[in-house]
């Protein structure tokens, strides 16, 4: 069975990797930076198939890919063909409630309005040619199909995941104002090669992402939990107790670079989003703050301990690290929100 799987851009071949040990997928198409994939699963069973991606932690969306074209010129007549064969498939849904979500990138004579009515109305029709009243209901529907317009790629695929995006998790509801995405977080504690029993360790957590995605993770880790705001250490302990895995957590309130005093044993992977520039309102204080927190890594990390720092200011932080005994062993671009950033991961080199 063939899936459309979105996350974000710069972390495919993260979401690939997770597929395969979820799914047993194999890879057809990555669009790289692009945040999507088209995999393929043995899994044919509908509720086993919805209850592995449920337990992936990276994805955004995954649906059941119905027709995948390309076209030199997209038009809504192509759009409407394809839908047409898309839906001659066994998967027309019946007659419980659907509708259409269409995502579009790029430059087209119409609009993503245009798309998701001319899709609605081939569902419609499929639908009414099968016996059955066809019920649209746009706010939680039964079923609902997507229609993703990528320039000149269309994809065509009914929704496994709902209609919101899976790096919205249910346990944030206390959010920092700069909070990293949880996707994002899971994709971070991967790329540090974190395993089971790490001791984990966030130093600056805001509303404590890192910690929780760990938690759900891994199960024998020690994770912790430490930011200088007290505010935001009330804001990830709710958001641990939302998540049922506060008791896992031990949570600070200590400024980063005094962690050395209140840790009791070194940690093995330090996962964070530290702040950025935008934040602080300037790139010199940034910088001086990342600055004193890489020199004081080597004094809380064991021996082959990890790091993993997303930043807008990626090239300083990977010279920082090497300076302060770190081998790179990952560095990419990503987008979070709107903008675009590095992960630089590392490992220690004594």
């Amino acid at each position: 069975m063939k899936l459309l799987i979105t996350c974000n851009p710069g972390t495919e071949d993260i979401v690939s990797l997770e597929a395969a040990e979820k799914l047993a997928a194999k890879p057809i198409e990555v669009r790289e930076m692009h945040g999507r994939l088209v995999v393929d699963t043995p899994i044919e069973d509908y509720e086993l198939l919805t209850e592995k991606i449920y337990e992936m932690r990276t994805i955004h969306y995954a649906g059941i890919l119905l027709y995948w074209d390309v076209s030199e010129t997209p038009s809504l007549e192509w759009v409407k063909k394809s839908a047409e064969k898309a839906f001659t498939s066994r998967y027309i849904p019946d007659s419980s409630s659907f509708a259409v979500k269409s995502v579009r990138e790029g430059v087209h004579s119409f609009t993503s309005m245009d798309i998701s009515k001319i899709v609605g109305g081939v569902v419609y029709e499929a639908i009414k040619d099968k016996g059955l009243k066809p019920i649209v209901r746009l706010n939680s529907p039964s079923i609902l199909v997507r229609t993703d317009l990528i320039e000149n790629n269309l994809y065509i695929s009914l929704s496994l995941t709902g209609d919101y995006s899976r790096h919205i998790r249910r346990y944030r509801v206390f959010d920092h104002p700069a909070a990293l995405k949880s996707t994002l977080a899971a994709v971070m504690l991967r790329l540090a090669r974190t395993v089971d029993g790490d001791a984990i360790l966030d130093p600056m957590c805001g509303s404590g992402t890192v910690a929780v995605e760990s938690a759900y993770t891994y199960e024998s880790s020690r994770i912790i939990c430490s930011d200088i705001n007290p505010r935001y250490i009330n804001s990830a302990q709710a958001n641990a107790l939302l998540a049922r895995v506060n008791k896992r957590i031990t949570f600070l309130v200590s400024d980063a670079l005094e962690l050395d005093d209140k840790l009791v044993t070194p940690v093995d992977v330090i996962v964070s989003n530290p702040p950025y520039g935008i934040r602080l309102g300037s790139i010199r204080v940034v910088r001086a703050l990342y600055k004193k927190l890489v020199k004081k890594i080597p004094i809380i990390i064991a021996p082959k301990g990890r790091v993993s720092f997303i930043t807008p200011e990626g090239r300083y932080m990977k010279q920082l690290l090497e300076e302060n005994g770190f081998d790179i062993i990952d560095y990419r671009k990503v987008k979070h929100g709107d903008l675009w950033a590095s992960i630089i991961t590392g490992e220690r080199a004594i």
